[in-house]
């Protein structure tokens, strides 16, 4: 049985349940995303994994770029949402999986690429080291992994409770609906350490949300 994330999960599933219509801030890309999807397709790439992929936003647009996606993600219901999305897009070459991210339900060596938005960095630190080392595991070698991670740089950082140094419950608002939601966050020599099995890790602040690391690493 997949092992919950400290239970944080729970207030996603709750949140994503009672939506009514789907906010536009869930359809919109990240823009690191888009900008990588020719250099997937230059490498070859084919299978894609969407670690946390909630209702769909990139899960949907891997799908329209010709790629065969796999999203997983803790929330049923976000899952549900993913599904009918995909369904009114008549999209092919798509599974929807719900799992943890440190039990991710598939054999190893299994994908050539790994995405994971703003989620890796929403859990404790052994659930982010274990994260990492199930990405290694069912990435193919040479594989891609493109994540972000929360930054020290981050104004959240050091509010809310602390939970163990560099981890803070914070509460979140969404459209009426307020939970709290962890948050680690992260030095470069931290997230570096973190990716230290990889054959290479490309890691540097985003452009456009400087609080956050983008990691573009190959195993």
């Amino acid at each position: 049985m997949c092992r919950r994330l400290f239970d944080i999960s729970g207030s996603w599933e709750e949140y994503y349940v009672t939506l009514k219509t789907l906010p536009k801030r869930f359809r919109k890309l990240a823009t690191f995303v888009v900008e990588a999807l020719p250099a997937f397709k230059r490498q070859g790439i084919n299978s894609v994994l969407d670690l946390g992929c909630g209702v769909g936003r990139h899960f949907t647009c891997l799908a329209r770029n010709g790629f065969d996606v796999v999203g997983v993600d803790v929330s049923k219901s976000a899952l549900g949402i993913a599904q009918e999305w995909s369904r009114e897009e008549n999209l092919e070459k798509t599974a929807l999986v719900q799992a943890t991210m440190t039990d991710i339900p598939f054999r190893d060596s299994q994908f050539d690429a790994v995405i994971s938005i703003s989620v890796i960095h929403h859990a404790v630190k052994r659930d982010i080291e274990e994260t990492t080392e199930e990405i290694n595991r069912i990435l193919k070698k040479n594989g891609l992994l493109l994540a972000n991670l929360a930054s020290v740089k981050d104004p959240r950082h050091g509010k809310g409770t602390m939970v163990e140094p560099g981890t803070f419950k914070i509460l979140e608002a969404f459209e009426e609906r307020k939970f709290e939601e962890l948050h680690h966050f992260m030095t470069r020599q931290q997230v570096a350490k973190l990716f230290a099995r990889f054959s290479k890790a490309e890691i540097e602040l985003l452009r456009q949300k400087p609080y956050y690391w983008k990691v573009m690493a190959v195993k």
